[in-house]
């Protein structure tokens, strides 16, 4: 290949990489379009049942997670299963029963690790839903006794960190 050859090949090769980048743009924006802004804190709707919680909103903890307590593990038709009370916004006890997806284990400086069982709660953020892995851990000293993490968030909303309580749980048809 001579030289003329080279810059022509080059040259195509960098028109159509910055059309390439040029076309990326649009669809960040139409992506951004479609997904939710939301406050450092909001409430959400938590399924089964629907109850309102306080949540905090938080792009660096990976997993989701809720106040839970009097927390049971026990087999239901040879699965891992574990009962567990959370508390709602207007201070209603709720117990749920739900199939265990993991176990995590949590390394705690200083103190001896936990075991914390991972179960599928749905959770209704402004109009987004989503079944979504949620740890069971006793939150009653935290002001919010949800936590929101990436996995629920990824693809679906933005975070403003310096509002709260932008958007309410609204998503019709779920019990």
């Amino acid at each position: 290949m001579d030289t003329r050859s080279r810059a022509a090949n080059w040259t195509g090769t960098a028109v159509g990489l910055c059309a390439i980048m040029a076309m990326g743009t649009p669809v960040t924006a139409i992506a951004a379009e479609r997904m939710i802004t939301v406050g450092a804190a909001e409430t959400v709707r938590i399924y089964p049942g629907g109850a309102v919680f306080k949540a905090r909103v938080d792009t660096g903890a990976t997993t989701s997670s809720i106040n839970a307590r009097k927390i049971k593990r026990f087999k239901r038709g040879g699965k891992r299963w574990v009962r567990f009370e959370v508390v709602g916004k207007q201070g209603q006890n709720i117990a749920m029963e739900r199939p265990v997806v993991r176990t995590v284990r949590i390394k705690r400086f200083g103190q001896e690790s936990k075991r914390r069982a991972v179960v599928r709660i749905g959770i209704c953020m402004g109009g987004y839903y989503k079944d979504a892995q949620v740890t069971l851990q006793d939150r009653s000293r935290r002001e919010y006794p949800v936590l929101i993490g990436r996995r629920y968030m990824t693809g679906a909303i933005l975070v403003d960190p310096g509002r709260e309580y932008l958007v309410k749980p609204n998503c019709p048809g779920r019990k």
